[in-house]
């Protein structure tokens, strides 16, 4: 079955603030908006593991980049040399992990299908890896909404100012929810509910590898309730930011009873502790629901075409690309922590191919990782075949 999860081009910022200190930029407050009737724009979509990787034009050169809902315009600092593109601010702020960093801001237009980014729209310069599958957001607003084919192949990118032909055609069934803007950098923001007296509300984050990220706050709500049942312990990172690769430290994973998305239950689901709020409803639930966000409604529409738990068996790791390829969390009673893994070990092969930290290195990492129901690793002179199981729960 074909699915079109629909996503906001609206630019998205998790946890990020301006230095109280400084004055706001002119950049923040004015648009730019694009006005019209009947603009559209149609991109192909390269889907890995639960990223969304999309072809924009800048510099005249095709470039691949991550579509996040969850973050701001941003593009790799050694990119942004190449193009010689000039600083015109320098801004402090927090990551997704309460990391405190400052980025530069530089000018750029970005083509994407054929509607060009404003030139004033800020990109937030900063390295991610040598791979270059920079981030970006867009700063002009496309209004209604982006649509994302995400169960066929070839995955899709549509996005549109005129929204109603498109919610006749995909959104007939779907059942509606508050959508929040709280200005710039118009994150979309959800109602949830995680006990029957405990509710809050979410970022929609495609760049979320989980169904769902509680913050500290909201799983104390849960658990008051009584919403959450088994959970399961981890040590490690849980992935990198802007501020690079998260603190190593220890992990809790937990079953949430019953989690809704305004007023549409979706029953149990898996759920990583997060640092800070907000929390987080990831990519993954791309693969239950076609999603529409329309901004101009302030509305969003989820309509289900697959069906199944919001949780899935795993491995009980994950990766780090750094100078090589290592183990940067393991969850207890996992079929890693079975086999001897630990945070630390530099994996030398993964199904039989060198594990390197290169553009073809991580793309087949993330693909073995993703794929199938078992991952062949070597690390100094072991080998071990891990299978996908479901995580032990206390």
């Amino acid at each position: 079955m074909n699915a079109i999860a629909t996503l906001c081009l609206s630019s998205a910022a998790l946890a990020s603030t301006l230095h109280a200190a400084e004055q706001t930029p002119k950049w923040l407050e004015d648009g730019p908006y694009i006005e019209g009737h009947e603009i559209s724009v149609e991109l192909p979509l390269e889907m890995l593991a639960n990223m969304l990787l999309v072809e924009v034009q800048l510099g005249g050169t095709s470039r691949r980049f991550l579509l996040d809902t969850g973050s701001v315009s941003m593009m790799d600092t050694h990119l942004a040399q190449e193009l010689a593109l000039e600083v015109v601010d320098r801004r402090q702020s927090q990551d997704s992990h309460g990391a405190i960093i400052e980025t530069d801001v530089v000018q750029a237009e970005l083509t994407l299908g054929t509607i060009p980014d404003h030139p004033q729209g800020p990109s937030v310069c900063r390295r991610l890896s040598e791979d270059r599958e920079m981030l970006v957001r867009r700063r002009a607003r496309l209004g209604s909404a982006a649509s994302v084919r995400v169960a066929d192949r070839p995955a899709r990118l549509r996005a549109a100012l005129q929204l109603q032909r498109q919610r006749a055609r995909s959104c007939q069934r779907s059942q509606a929810t508050p959508l929040y803007n709280f200005g710039y950098p118009h994150a979309p923001i959800l109602d949830i509910g995680l006990a029957n007296d405990a509710t809050s509300k979410a970022l929609f984050d495609t760049g979320s590898p989980e169904y769902l990220a509680i913050s500290p706050p909201d799983l104390d709500g849960a658990r008051r309730n009584k919403g959450v049942g088994p959970t399961v312990a981890g040590h490690g990172s849980l992935g990198g930011s802007m501020g690079g690769l998260a603190p190593e430290k220890d992990q809790l994973r937990v079953r949430l009873n019953a989690l809704a998305i305004g007023a549409m239950r979706l029953g149990a689901v898996d759920a990583v502790l997060r640092e800070t709020p907000p929390s987080l409803i990831g990519a993954p639930i791309l693969e239950h629901f076609v999603v529409t966000l329309d901004t101009r409604a302030k509305s969003a529409w989820f309509d289900a075409y697959r069906d199944g738990p919001l949780m899935r068996p795993s491995y009980g790791l994950a990766l780090a690309f750094e100078d090589g390829v290592s183990v940067s969390l393991v969850w207890d009673d996992s079929p890693a922590a079975a086999a001897g893994l630990r945070v630390g070990h530099e994996l030398t092969s993964i199904n039989q191919r060198p594990a390197r930290a290169t553009c073809d290195g991580i793309r087949s990492a993330i693909r073995a990782m993703s794929t199938g129901n078992s991952i062949q690793l070597g690390w100094d002179e072991n080998t071990v075949t891990l299978i996908r199981a479901k995580l032990a729960a206390q």
